[in-house]
């Protein structure tokens, strides 16, 4: 069966509506399509499903539901992050009985010494583009690589604990901007591998799904799904279900190749099954 559960379209920051979305990925086989816009925040920020907008998000998408019924299954889910000190997925501003599913992420983590101010001043983004990345990992954290990783697998770790979600987003998107010369640490030094251990654990014991995430690759920002190789390995170890999910923004996102990646991903690590929401309820299946 093949699906993917991190969706995004205009209503966030993507670049087609929740339709042609779902067009592209009948004409690409898909079984199953979640949406899972980026969650209101509780301070303006850019790419995120406004407040006021929640509620036509969850009526769009049930009505596309509907309206494809018997050509392809829509699920409702909402991207929800963890910002310290700011929001969490299960901090109740969400209903989770009006979403299928949850994806819990991390994509900021508090700047070294801003305790105030706006929240651009306050977070790093890690996914930000490269250039804006590099001038803030320069300024902001003064070249400090060991600082960033840790702060970020620290997110990770207390969004795994904190739960209120039902799949893990990207575990280790914080490769995004760790590429080639920009490389800012060394993925095999101890304090890389010690702090993302701590965010393996973690995310093991919460009892959620990991995704095999393929956006980077779709859109060129990495060589490989996320997480890496060597932590679905630690996840196939400690019996955590994974799922391949597309973290399309656009249509070709979806596209047959990349999800052939993510397959080959979980295959290497010694997984044979995926999990999957259908009908209401979830299920292993086969990966094929």
């Amino acid at each position: 069966m093949k699906a993917s559960y991190h969706t995004h379209s205009d209503f966030c920051d993507g670049r087609a509506g929740i339709e042609a979305m779902a067009e592209a990925a009948i004409a690409e086989g898909y079984d199953i399509l979640g949406f899972s816009s980026h969650n209101p925040l509780p301070f303006p920020y850019p790419g995120v499903l406004p407040m006021e907008r929640l509620g036509e998000y969850r009526d769009a998408v049930r009505a596309l539901a509907s309206k494809l019924e018997g050509r392809i299954e829509i699920a409702l889910g909402i991207e929800a992050d963890w910002v310290a000190g700011a929001c969490a997925p299960g901090d109740g501003r969400l209903d989770p009985g009006k979403f299928d599913y949850r994806i819990g992420s991390v994509h900021v983590v508090p700047a070294p010494g801003a305790r105030s101010g706006p929240p651009e001043y306050r977070y790093t983004a890690v996914d930000s583009p490269a250039h804006e990345f590099a001038r803030e990992f320069a300024l902001r954290w003064t070249g400090d690589g060991v600082a960033l990783a840790r702060a970020y697998f620290k997110a990770v770790a207390d969004l795994a604990k904190a739960g209120g979600f039902e799949v893990l987003g990207h575990f280790d998107l914080i490769r995004k901007n760790n590429r080639g010369s920009a490389r800012f640490i060394d993925e095999d030094s101890k304090p890389y591998v010690d702090a993302a251990m701590e965010a393996v654990e973690a995310v093991a014991a919460s009892g959620a799904v990991v995704e095999i995430n393929t956006g980077g690759m779709a859109r060129g920002k990495s060589d490989s799904p996320y997480p890496a190789l060597r932590w679905l390995k630690e996840f196939r170890a400690r019996g955590v279900p994974v799922q391949v999910n597309a973290d399309a923004h656009a249509p070709s996102h979806l596209a047959d190749e990349w999800r052939r990646a993510g397959l080959a991903l979980a295959r290497d690590a010694g997984y044979r099954e995926l999990r999957i929401f259908t009908k209401g309820k979830w299920a292993n299946v086969g990966l094929s």
